[in-house]
């Protein structure tokens, strides 16, 4: 009886707990709120709900009575509260046993070991052989500097086994752990590029992860990169906002690039520092009936940058969630330019709750952008689209292969170890034999010689290599405004016009 009330209690807890759930901080105060309940259907839910947690107690009662092996208690409360979460069918929401938290907790402290890649995978329960991403790795984003992102991995590419391992059948948890490998010691990963498969061996190795990196570029352009949005990113961008400004910074380049989110108030803090009182930066929507109010989030009218002052939002396929919704905010609001390639398209909101020493997180709410578009599996199409996500042939992918399993960039480093233009160029017309593209030898070399630096003497930003970055440059450098630019494109024929992001 004793273990059948510890199932029953894990079950209430669960359904108290999400009752419970606490709503996202904010920084910003609603303007308005709405929402409403519906007690018959509450009512009915609540019975249905007695009625199975009554048949399950009687279930583990036979099974505590009859299965000959013993029962582990743990084992089957972390698989009654998984398959409570798999049954949502949704790929964001997910359960964290007690075993994994720790691990789970480890991304706050901003160090681990691991190649450097966030990832997503739908849970086994949901495959659709139709679909890679159903029971491949996505890779969500390369982490800037690590193993991955040295190697050409990005954001779209799936794995399908590791060290010649299927992962197919694993959850997001086993399968990050798998992937995550062990210091000092090599794992190839299967990479799925489009149509090309290819195997990238890579050394894990312990990971820092800053939240922003900053400088003054082009003269007198400030430019911060934010890596990823974690509690004290607000605080790390205003500090770099106001050295900017003190050295001279005359407009912004904010680069969300592979940034895949994390803290909502962050971003919407962020934006509360361009955006004047009283502007809507993001709507959210819950359920009907969730103890969470549907709620409108307004800027509060503290101005860290002067509204002249130009600024240029960077995006690409790796840039979800939260960066959508700092870019979403200041594009909808006519206050920055975006530049770069389609966003990810996340427009769903996950709360991540502590529960039974483990964690939830689960999927709570819609939210849209002040232009009241949904960019939920459709994203944010850029002002200038400059797409550098060039598709390759098998042909091409098997030769970058086997070149990353050679040691002509070691042997290159060692005999130029300089990073300049000239060396860079120079790799790419010694191995123009390889089979290899180009612009991908100019890659893997330019990592590597950045990546090799110590953290404190590496660029900032690459105004040699990097197309995107050298078009956002010379937008803020010349001024223009949204205002300007949407006359320009009115003045333009509609076959030639950028899709704008309310246009969604």
């Amino acid at each position: 009886m004793k273990k059948t009330l510890v199932i029953l209690l894990v079950i209430l807890a669960f359904a108290f707990h999400l009752a419970a759930a606490p709503s996202v901080e904010r920084y910003m105060a609603p303007s308005a709120q709405y929402g409403s309940s519906d007690a018959a259907q509450s009512a009915q839910q609540a019975a249905s709900l007695s009625e199975m947690l009554y048949a399950l107690g009687n279930l583990y009662s036979y099974l505590d009575a009859n299965f000959l092996y013993d029962i582990d208690s743990q084992k089957m409360q972390d698989a009654v509260i998984s398959a409570m979460i798999d049954s949502l069918g949704d790929k964001y929401s997910y359960y964290i046993p007690p075993e994994d938290a720790e691990e789970f907790s480890e991304d706050t402290t901003g160090r681990y070991v691991g190649i450097g890649i966030y990832l997503t995978k739908v849970n086994p329960s949901y495959i659709d052989w139709e679909d890679p991403s159903t029971y491949m790795v996505v890779i969500t984003t390369p982490f800037p500097g690590g193993p991955a992102d040295r190697a050409g991995l990005r954001a779209g590419d799936m794995i399908s086994h590791v060290n010649g391992e299927e992962i197919f059948e694993l959850d997001a948890n086993a399968a990050s752990k798998l992937i995550r490998g062990k210091e000092n010691t090599p794992i190839t990963l299967r990479i799925h590029r489009g149509d090309s498969e290819f195997d990238v061996t890579l050394m894990p190795e312990e990971i820092t992860s800053p939240s922003t990196e900053k400088g003054i570029i082009a003269d007198n352009v400030g430019y911060i990169r934010i890596l990823e949005f974690s509690q004290t990113t607000l605080d790390s961008f205003r500090s770099d906002v106001e050295d900017l400004l003190g050295k001279g910074a005359e407009s912004f380049i904010i680069d969300l690039r592979n940034n895949s989110g994390g803290s909502v108030d962050s971003a919407l803090g962020i934006a509360n520092m361009f955006i004047p009182e009283g502007k809507t930066l993001m709507t959210t929507k819950f359920k009907e009936k969730s103890t969470n109010k549907d709620t409108v989030y307004t800027s509060t009218g503290y101005l860290a940058v002067p509204e002249s002052t130009p600024l240029v939002v960077l995006t690409n396929g790796g840039t979800a969630s939260a960066s959508e919704i700092l870019t979403g905010a200041l594009r909808d609001n006519d206050r920055a330019l975006v530049v770069g390639s389609q966003t990810f398209g996340k427009g769903i909101m996950q709360f991540t709750i502590a529960f039974m020493g483990g964690y939830l997180n689960i999927t709570v709410a819609h939210y849209y952008t002040p232009s009241g578009a949904d960019i939920h599996e459709v994203g944010i199409t850029p002002d200038y689209v400059i797409d550098v996500d060039q598709e390759y042939s098998d042909e091409e992918m098997d030769a970058y292969a086997a070149f990353l399993e050679s040691d002509n960039i070691d042997k290159w480093l060692e005999e130029y170890p300089d990073y300049t233009k000239d060396n860079i160029l120079a790799f790419g017309e010694a191995h123009k034999d390889s089979g290899v593209p180009e612009e991908l030898l100019h890659l893997l070399i330019r990592n590597e010689y950045i990546y090799s630096l110590d953290y404190d003497k590496r660029p900032v930003a690459d105004l040699d290599f990097d197309t995107q970055l050298v078009k956002a440059v010379e937008i803020v450098k010349s001024g223009i405004t949204v205002e300007e630019f949407e006359k320009e494109q009115e003045a333009l024929s509609p076959a030639v016009i950028a899709t704008p992001v309310e246009g969604q």
